[in-house]
């Protein structure tokens, strides 16, 4: 397929959620841009995105709909918050068991993302839903098939094989896993188009990632998904 027309941000530090949203919005109506969402974003969804703290995956698809996108679909199989006995759950049960889970978990990090997920599923006015699934190749494809952008979070210190390092150069047996989100605008059978907002840390022999716009190979997305999401903004209007 043809690839979409995507702008790229440039993004600050942890606001890779921002740029992507950003891109993706725009994509709907030039008007909404990198600035827009930022300020949108530190309003209406969290203060802590100005001392360089992410947001988390349902905090985005909340983001998506404050800018205009009535239905915001979330492909998951984070197992820490989700459980596959849900798969087909309607909305009223998926509501209990999201309530459940959020007053249940015992891990405050767990905690704070199951109470954000059950914040945006329950958030009234939007036809949101969540599909518990790690076939994520098959929600790319039949999304950009209908000519509208992909947003993905995958492992990205996998992908770019970063090596921490200790005192003096040794090695540490410590690798911190790091989400990142980026926007897809295309496939074909060999691989996926990025459109990646991330650009300080791509310089030496990452600098081909500098532009921001790369291809990935199917296995290697997959791999480097693991628990990540796909997310698939829909139904945009201007109110």
């Amino acid at each position: 397929m043809r690839r979409l027309k995507v702008v790229h941000y440039l993004q600050d530090p942890a606001h890779c959620a921002v740029a992507a949203t950003a891109s993706v919005a725009n994509y709907y109506d030039s008007k909404i841009d990198y600035e827009h969402v930022k300020q949108l974003a530190y309003k209406k969804i969290s203060k802590k995105l100005k001392k360089r703290e992410g947001i988390d995956s349902s905090q985005i698809c909340m983001l998506l709909n404050y800018l205009g996108f009535k239905k915001v679909t979330l492909i998951s199989s984070d197992m820490s918050i989700l459980d596959y006995n849900w798969c087909n759950y309607g909305r009223r049960k998926m509501k209990e068991v999201l309530k459940y889970s959020m007053d249940n978990k015992k891990d405050k990090d767990e905690k704070c993302l199951a109470k954000n997920l059950y914040k945006w599923y329950t958030c009234k006015g939007y036809n949101n839903s969540i599909k518990i699934d790690y076939n994520f190749g098959k929600y790319i494809r039949q999304h950009l098939n209908k000519k509208k952008p992909v947003m993905i979070s995958f492992n990205w210190t996998i992908y770019m094989k970063f090596a921490k390092e200790g005192v003096n150069g040794e090695d540490v047996i410590n690798g911190e896993a790091q989400e990142h989100e980026v926007i897809s605008n295309g496939y074909d059978d060999h691989g996926i188009w990025i459109v990646d907002s991330h650009h300080s840390a791509y310089k030496y022999k990452r600098k081909k990632y500098r532009r921001g716009f790369y291809k990935m190979k199917w296995e290697h997305l997959m791999t480097c998904m693991a628990q990540g999401d796909v997310i698939l903004p829909d139904e945009y209007s201007i109110d």
